[in-house]
């Protein structure tokens, strides 16, 4: 089987540890210079990890997982989280109060 150029064995072997992954993903969430999107976190670990582990990881087939790679198609939420599973996260709705000086009528 061809690998991409950007597939990496060894990232393929250890981002399936929950611990590793985990802090790898959040680390990319919440690096303080360039912050990645859950989607564009997601698409990295996808094209390191190459379309067919991730999409055997995740459970879901290597089309959808080269449409969500190249930008064609944007998961809903049960998705991402069905994509995150395998790492041990998952998403959260949060609210957060409304400025004071706004109108609550």
């Amino acid at each position: 089987m061809h690998r991409s150029n950007s597939y990496n064995e060894r990232f393929s072997r250890d981002i399936r540890n929950p611990k590793y992954s985990r802090a790898y993903i959040l680390a990319l969430l919440e690096d303080e210079d360039e912050p990645m999107t859950l989607e564009e976190a997601l698409r990295l670990i996808a094209r390191k990890m190459g379309t067919t582990d991730f999409a055997d990881l995740v459970g879901e087939r290597v089309q959808n997982i080269h449409g969500f790679i190249e930008g064609t198609r944007h998961p809903k939420r049960e998705t991402l989280d069905k994509f995150l599973r395998p790492f041990g996260l998952e998403t959260v709705l949060g609210v957060k109060p409304v400025r004071a000086n706004r109108s609550l009528s």
